[in-house]
């Protein structure tokens, strides 16, 4: 059922599958024209006068923001982020279970939320892995502890490694140029994934800047 007139990209939707209390909002945004979560766009809820005064939060993985209390009345909704026009639509809050979605047209310009603003100044450039040798590039090695010697660019906090493409279970740890990596079981072509990223905390929000995944091969003997 619509509620409220505004922009035809947003909508807001009324879901008893939504594990918000009564009290919250979630936010989901995507890229305009496909289906694609948009990662670390900054959402407010405010109003003209100040857009982030009931809270400002980027949004995760999965393309989600949630706040928290908010209040019962007639609400500004903003979400920006780099590389994408502003999309703003006036709310009310006054029903449960909440789920406003968004899409963002690329480009830029319009209102921005301040941590967007923030977040700008914060991360500067990208990240990226420009080396990765294991055991300074030796072709093989006789024992499953290796090194990972990297050379990166930017300024990242932390490294993920891994034998999976999809680093699935493969923890963040304080970045190191030379971090020690154990290879699994068993001789053969081992092949070794590895990620940086600066991740911090602003206003509450995680912030997160991958680099791009780099990889090397050692034969286990």
């Amino acid at each position: 059922m619509k509620i409220f007139t505004g922009l035809p990209v947003l909508f807001l939707l009324l879901t008893g599958s939504v594990a918000v209390s009564a009290a919250d909002i979630q936010v989901q945004v995507s890229e305009r024209g496909g289906k694609a979560p948009l990662v670390g766009v900054a959402v407010c809820l405010g109003t003209s006068a100040r857009v982030d005064q009931f809270g400002a939060k980027l949004t995760d993985q999965n393309g989600y923001a949630v706040f928290s209390d908010v209040p019962r009345t007639t609400i500004l909704v903003t979400a920006s982020g780099s590389g994408y026009k502003t999309e703003q639509e006036t709310m009310v809050t006054s029903t449960s279970n909440r789920r406003l979605v968004m899409s963002l047209p690329t480009g830029g310009g319009g209102v921005q939320c301040p941590l967007a603003q923030n977040v700008t100044g914060m991360t500067g450039s990208g990240l990226s892995v420009s080396r990765l040798a294991m055991n300074s590039g030796a072709a093989a090695t006789t024992t499953r502890s290796v090194t990972l010697d990297n050379a990166v660019q930017g300024q990242p906090t932390q490294y993920r490694a891994s034998e999976r493409a999809d680093f699935i279970g493969a923890e963040w740890q304080d970045y190191s140029g030379a971090p020690v990596f154990n290879l699994s079981a068993g001789n053969g072509k081992k092949t070794v994934y590895f990620q940086v990223r600066r991740h911090a905390t602003l206003n509450g929000a995680k912030l997160e800047t991958l680099s791009p995944a780099r990889h090397d091969s050692i034969r286990l003997q």
